[in-house]
């Protein structure tokens, strides 16, 4: 399970430098999870998916042991990739919170980000 953290955490870090270029670098670190979502949430409605980003990255960096939160965070993530169409990052993200439900005990984290994730996984078109 640990392994597993460690590399959807890897993987987390590798999207951040992707995206934050735009954003200002620094996060505060006194934010806290829910402060970090909102932020990305509030940052996620204005249309600016860039800061979104970084802030769902953040979360998911700074709370990668935090099972819960981690999930909701990688979802807000592939999310947005889902938004962008790009489908191949997305479906990265999403299928680690799928694998997630697989290495947990049910009800360790909340099954709707399982259940969003495969919804958004659905909305990938088959390659030809």
């Amino acid at each position: 399970m640990k392994k597993l953290i460690l590399n959807l955490a890897l993987i987390s870090i590798f999207f951040v430098f992707a995206s934050c270029s735009s954003v200002p670098k620094e996060i505060p670190m006194e934010l806290t999870a829910q402060e970090l979502i909102q932020k990305g949430q509030d940052a996620f409605e204005s249309g600016n998916y860039k800061a979104a980003l970084c802030y769902y990255n953040a979360v998911t960096e700074r709370y990668a042991d935090a099972l819960p939160i981690y999930a909701e965070a990688s979802y807000e993530i592939g999310h947005i990739y889902i938004k962008e169409k790009d489908y191949e990052k997305a479906s990265v993200i999403l299928n680690e919170v799928v694998s997630l439900y697989a290495h947990t005990a049910p009800g360790e984290i909340p099954g709707a980000y399982e259940k969003l994730a495969k919804l958004e996984l659905a909305k990938i078109p088959a390659k030809n």
